[in-house]
């Protein structure tokens, strides 16, 4: 057995001799505890543990004179053959201090048959006698191990779940107890999401009413700030025609700046949905403000001033509530902030997709990566998307700009690039690895922005007019033009197309050859019928695979894909893989999934190659 990391404070000696012990040990008793689990006392070591008891769906843990060594207080929940995680991301529960003194908590997980040890990387802080929900994203690269931090390896056999409470200071000792409950497991890659009428999220993805992955690829248009020049129509329709899918659109809720009324917004609507963009409404009033209370106004107006115009159409507008909201970086501000605004948006009727603006002037990711989650469980429609703008701090260096989009999409949170550039007051932006990662990952982006940026900020005008202005050659040509510009990536949404769903029959297609004395025609064409014609001949498609590499079929290639392919090599019986996913799987294409594949995708995570 090999123990990669320990708790702190503990002796390598006392732990692995105690772990030694209990991979031997299958609890027998009725599982009744938090999870379905039972919970017990770690035996050898955590000495400060008094009492646990499992009753009604809760484990309740008491200590006494706890450190951060020997004595610390620890519990665990085990299974010598391994629980089947392989089909999950996120461990959640709620957390409560029983206790009169704040607590730091921690968490490991014991996989595999060589019983890797991955301990949560941040112990967690929980005042007196206070409640929280904690949640921890197995697939995500925050696990200490071994020395190094990765994702934990080896979900298919997880063998134990410990839990440990320590003293927030060093050489300091804590008494009391604390209560887990609502302990689950989360993000399932084969849960259905229910379809909707509209734009919604499917973990990373945004689906359109089609069912369709929609990527966003568009620009900011400061309409409340320049309706008056008559060019909004000609703007948005040159916008449309250089490739843009999408357009996120500036309006004002009378607290700073004009309130756009409702007819304003339904003349918008119909001017995008007959360019065929997608309409991203945002008010910008709340720019930078802490107090919460300009959100809520800007929810406020959705629900009350314009969810007329904006019903039934909840196919082609999503509902940016506030542009920036917080100009700090306050993560439970943030969060309690945004569940409040979501619930009047929710309360007034509206079903549309919500974005939401990270705190911190749009680039404090940390609110969406600390209460994301919450947030989109908090809204009934469970249909709430979050936007990162990139600038000089949160676009300004390949390793933020890939932590970003990692972290989101680990935690199945849909984002996407609400605003970026390609320099900014804070510093140079990156923005060609913007876009090229942005691509890479399947994640949506709009730039800022297309006209009207006033002194000092005018580099960022894609072009020098509303309408038949000239693309600057710094910003409007990379955005359009450029590898990864609208041009080169931009699908509009299939519900402007009438594209089919994702899921696509196999179709036969037929190819007709008529021969005369002068000519030899060949036509092609797709259909469903029969044809008992001498001179035609009927080729049926082969299934082919939909993202080589992506044998879990989650809809992203990760480590969980090379175990899944390690398992069916070694016969494992208790794997499961589609028929769909086999075909993933065989990345080399020789007829079966085998180690050849599996090293394939081990060396793509490393980015020792690009593609397959």
């Amino acid at each position: 057995m090999k123990m990669r990391r320990l708790f702190a404070g503990l002796t390598a000696a006392v732990f692995a001799a105690a772990v030694l012990t209990a991979a031997v040990t299958v609890t027998a008793s009725a599982a009744d505890g938090a999870g379905g689990f039972s919970w017990e006392k770690t035996e050898g070591y955590h000495m400060g543990t008094e009492s646990v008891t499992d009753k009604d769906g809760k484990t309740v843990v008491t200590f006494k004179d706890a450190d951060d060594g020997e004595n610390a207080a620890g519990f665990c929940a085990q299974d010598g053959s391994g629980w089947d995680w392989s089909d999950y991301t996120q461990l959640s529960f709620t957390l409560q201090n029983d206790s009169e003194t704040d607590i730091s908590f921690a968490l490991a997980l014991g996989t595999g048959a060589d019983w890797n040890w991955y301990q949560s990387n941040i112990n967690t802080s929980v005042g007196a006698g206070k409640s929280v929900d904690l949640t921890y994203y197995l697939k995500s690269e925050e696990w200490s191990f071994d020395g190094t931090v990765s994702a934990v390896a080896d979900l298919f056999a997880v063998h134990r779940i410990n839990m440990m409470v320590l003293p927030t200071e060093k050489g300091k000792t804590v008494s009391g107890g604390v209560t887990v409950s609502d302990l689950k497991l989360g993000g399932s890659a084969s849960a259905n999401v229910e379809a909707k009428n509209g734009f919604y999220v499917d973990g990373y993805v945004l689906r359109d009413a089609n069912q369709n992955p929609f990527i966003m690829r568009g620009t900011n248009y400061a309409y409340t700030w320049y309706s008056w020049d008559g060019l909004t129509e000609k703007g948005l329709q040159e916008i449309a025609d250089y490739g843009a899918n999408t357009v996120r659109i500036v309006l004002g809720d009378g607290d700073q700046y004009t309130k756009n009324t409702s007819g304003e917004i339904a003349n918008l609507i119909q001017i995008c949905e007959k360019n065929k963009l997608v309409a991203v409404f945002e008010v910008h009033d709340a720019t930078g403000k802490d107090d919460a209370q300009p959100l809520l106004n800007a929810a406020k107006y959705f629900a009350n001033d314009i969810a007329s115009a904006l019903k039934g159409h909840e196919d082609t507008c999503i509902i940016n509530i506030a542009n920036e909201w917080q100009g700090s970086t306050n993560n439970s501000a943030w969060q309690a902030a945004y569940t409040d605004a979501v619930k009047i948006i929710r309360d007034a009727g509206l079903k549309h997709c919500i974005m939401c603006d990270a705190g911190g002037w749009g680039q404090g990711y940390s609110t969406v990566v600390s209460g994301g989650a919450a947030v989109l469980k908090a809204d009934p429609e469970h249909n709430c998307m979050f936007s990162v703008h990139m600038y000089g701090t949160a676009g300004g260096s390949k390793s933020t700009i890939k932590t970003v989009m990692d972290s989101m999409k680990t935690r199945e949170l849909c984002l996407v690039i609400g605003e970026f550039g390609y320099k900014h007051s804070d510093g140079d932006v990156d923005e060609a690895y913007i876009m090229e990662y942005a691509q890479e990952t399947g994640t949506g982006w709009m730039s800022w922005s297309w006209y009207g940026n006033g002194s000092p900020v005018e580099y960022l005008d894609m072009s020098n007019k509303n309408a038949g202005g000239t693309l600057s050659k710094e910003w409007g040509e990379v955005v359009i033009n450029g590898k990864n510009g609208w041009k080169a990536t931009a699908q509009p949404a299939s519900v402007f197309t009438a594209a089919a769903q994702t899921t696509k029959p196999v179709t036969t297609t037929t190819v007709t050859t008529t021969t005369t004395t002068e000519t030899t025609t060949t036509t092609t064409e797709s259909t469903t019928a029969e044809t008992t014609a001498a001179e035609t001949t009927t080729v049926t498609e082969q299934p082919k695979a939909t993202l080589p590499g992506d044998a879990t079929m989650d809809g992203d290639v990760d480590v969980s894909d090379a175990v899944l392919i390690a398992r069916i090599v070694n016969e494992d019986k208790t794997a499961k893989i589609t028929d769909a996913g086999m075909l993933n799987a065989d990345v080399n294409q020789n007829g079966q999934p085998d180690s050849d594949d599996m090293t394939m995708i081990l060396l793509y995570i490393a980015r020792q190659i690009t593609s397959f």
